[in-house]
């Protein structure tokens, strides 16, 4: 049987701090452990309150000789120690050292960290042996993931100089489109990349307000099917299989986007030819011209895009030099022009993990996509990350995830 136990009558001041802490501790425990001592305050005996807050009359004469002993601050219940750390900080400074570099630059022969080779690393350099678990752990809790990286651009040289340019070009264009005038050049550049700005930037800065401003580029259909995740049963005799067409043929996709309002235009073709990239531009024009607009239009530097690789090409840039301005992206820099974002759900819809037995099913299936592209221009502005998206909220237009 448990001793009778009751408390003193509490002054003011811990009076109010009780109080306090009932009200405002996170911890359902602690707040538990405060109403043992409210109901002591108010006469109620050791069983009584056990009862009240369906706990053991142990833990209530504890915590109530807690108080006693060490006043509020002992209240909570305490956190067991756990286990000794096995890290020291200078393995975790190491490990924060080492995850940016690349692993050759400290003799590990890999071209990317992982945690198994992370902790055989550290096991050396530090002499403390710690499983991968652990590592994993440390890199989550420094705010470290597993992720895809993306693309940069060298530091600039005499060779990468210009390349840093045309990425620069399109990024002040795409961000000079969200205002209603133009914006001056160096509110949207930093001061350091100044001296690499392309010389025609506050020319397409200005002409921005009238202009229609597209994103084109290509995207291949090949019929082989594209394997990617899925579920399946567990083990190999539960993984699904994917019939290998024995042929592959593929088709291409020219796709061509308004930056402000969705628009898209979708023509499908043997080959990325000059002719069918001037028949899409010259749509775009005609749109533009129709809207009492020109037209700027943001595309890769392919060979068939461009005046030295293209007769067509030049013969159309001729023609239309007062209604088309063309901006070139840099060369193996795909993440420049925001529509290849968009061929991501072209590729789930058409060709990943696909079934279809003849290439002729492939093909109406892009064109039924393409089709649906045409109908969703807000769910276009969202995959493509256009600022002129509108808030999901306000419009549900089909998911094209699942047009096809």
């Amino acid at each position: 049987m448990t001793a009778p136990l009751t408390l003193p009558e509490l002054d003011a001041a811990t009076l109010v701090g009780l109080h306090q802490r009932y009200e405002e501790t996170p911890n359902v425990e602690s707040r538990t452990r405060y109403q043992m001592l409210l109901l002591a305050q108010q006469g109620y005996k050791v069983p009584q309150i056990a009862r009240i807050v369906l706990r053991s009359e142990d833990t209530v004469a504890r915590v109530l000789k807690r108080f006693l002993a060490g006043g509020l601050d002992a209240v909570p219940r305490r956190t067991p120690p756990g286990r000794e750390r096995t890290v020291t900080a200078a393995w975790e400074a190491e490990l924060l050292r080492v995850i940016e570099l690349d692993p050759h630059e400290v003799g590990v022969n890999s071209a990317n960290w992982t945690t198994e080779l992370l902790a055989e690393y550290l096991g050396k350099q530090t002499g403390i042996q710690v499983t991968e678990e652990t590592v994993r752990v440390h890199l989550h809790t420094n705010g470290y993931v597993c992720k895809r990286p993306t693309w940069t651009l060298r530091a600039p040289c005499r060779s990468t100089s210009g390349l840093r340019g045309k990425r620069l070009r399109v990024e002040v264009v795409l961000a000079g489109a969200t205002a209603p005038e133009p914006l001056p050049v160096r509110d949207l550049v930093e001061a350091d990349l100044w001296s690499q700005l392309p010389t025609d930037v506050p020319e397409l800065l200005a002409l921005l307000p009238r202009a229609d401003l597209y994103l084109q580029d290509e995207v291949q259909f090949a019929f082989h099917p594209t394997l990617t995740r899925l579920w399946c049963l567990k083990g190999r005799r539960g993984q699904r299989l994917v019939e290998a067409p024995g042929d592959n043929r593929k088709v291409y996709g020219f796709g061509l986007v308004d930056w402000r309002d969705g628009w898209f235009d979708g023509r499908i073709a043997p080959g990325r030819t000059a002719d069918v990239f001037c028949d899409q531009l010259r749509a775009a024009v005609a749109r533009s011209k129709a809207r009492g607009r020109v037209a700027i239009i943001i595309a890769d530097n392919l060979k068939t895009h461009t005046a030295q690789g293209s007769l067509l090409v030049r013969s159309m840039l001729t023609e239309l030099k007062e209604h088309l301005s063309l901006i070139y992206t840099p060369a193996y820099d795909p993440d420049a022009n925001r529509i290849e974002w968009l061929w991501r759900i072209s590729r789930r819809v058409v060709t990943h993990n696909h079934h279809r037995g003849t290439f002729e099913l492939l093909l109406a299936d892009v064109e039924k996509h393409f089709q649906a592209l045409t109908q969703a221009p807000t769910e276009i502005l969202r995959h493509i990350g256009s600022p002129f998206a509108p808030d999901k909220d306000q419009d549900a237009p089909l998911s094209l995830a699942q047009a096809a």
